[in-house]
């Protein structure tokens, strides 16, 4: 397989409440993520070290921080994960993608859940806690777009026509700007400060304010770009919870952005 092949996603489907990915290759080949393959067999990275070169390689997806690299594999590579594995979850897991994920894919260009009607109730009130997330949290616009995805593809519904690219730039025509966390920034521009205390002084500044919602120990909080802030970031879907969000500040805009709270970088 070719590295980093130009790839187009198609709708995520779901294995034991796991999501598992499938993009498109050139040829319409389908490819399976590679990380999502091995959460769903209970595998670990070094099960693709088993996979010879023309059964992997990497393609770029869209996430909710932007288009990134991920591992793929084709239809040997998995089931040569699967036949590798003593796990009691692989025979279900080829079962399922070879008597329903692979024929539908091929039929229709993409995997359709069973229902033929969502849940017409359900359905309203996801929306309606979307709408109440976008309302508290003021995530970006391209993370709206993949919490509608992930909704919709949970409804069986077609996501083909969202768009792959928004708008996130707060100025007309500045296009989805590169961003990245204020760690790696940090880093990028050889600022020597914490994180911590550099979102204090962004919240000093009124940048970044602290949001709270509930978790298992009590209340968890979390940073938030303000409007003010987001001449300078935006606000996507934390990884590690979807009922946070996780500031990102654009990377062209740091510098602007370090001078504005008193500090230079390096780079």
């Amino acid at each position: 397989m070719n590295d980093k092949t130009p790839s187009v996603q198609l709708t995520p489907f779901t294995f034991d409440e796991r999501q598992v990915r499938v993009i498109q290759g050139e040829d319409g080949e389908p490819l399976f993520v590679a990380a999502d393959v091995l959460a769903a067999l209970s595998l670990d990275r070094k099960a693709l070290e088993r996979l010879d070169d023309d059964e992997k390689g990497v393609s770029s997806i869209h996430t909710p921080g932007g288009r990134q690299n991920v591992v793929v594999i084709n239809e040997p590579g998995l089931f040569g994960l699967v036949l590798g594995s003593r796990k009691p979850e692989a025979k279900r897991f080829k079962r399922w993608v070879t008597h329903e994920v692979l024929p539908a894919i091929r039929q229709t260009g993409g995997y359709q859940l069973p229902t033929t009607q969502p849940d017409q109730a359900r359905l309203t009130g996801e929306l309606a806690l979307l709408e109440c997330f976008c309302t508290l949290n003021n995530p970006a616009p391209s993370s709206r777009v993949v919490l509608l995805e992930k909704i919709g593809s949970a409804h069986g519904l077609n996501t083909a026509w969202l768009p792959g690219y928004v708008e996130d730039a707060p100025d007309a025509g500045q296009g989805s700007l590169d961003t990245d966390s204020a760690t790696a920034l940090l880093a990028e521009f050889g600022v020597r400060i914490t994180t911590p205390v550099f979102n204090q002084r962004l919240a000093a500044m009124g940048l970044l304010e602290r949001r709270n919602r509930k978790a298992r120990s009590g209340t968890k909080s979390y940073w938030c770009v303000t409007d003010e802030g987001q001449a300078y970031g935006k606000n996507i879907t934390a990884p590690q919870s979807p009922r946070e969000t996780q500031p990102h500040w654009y990377r062209d805009r740091f510098l602007d952005l370090l001078a504005l709270v008193g500090m230079e970088g390096a780079a």
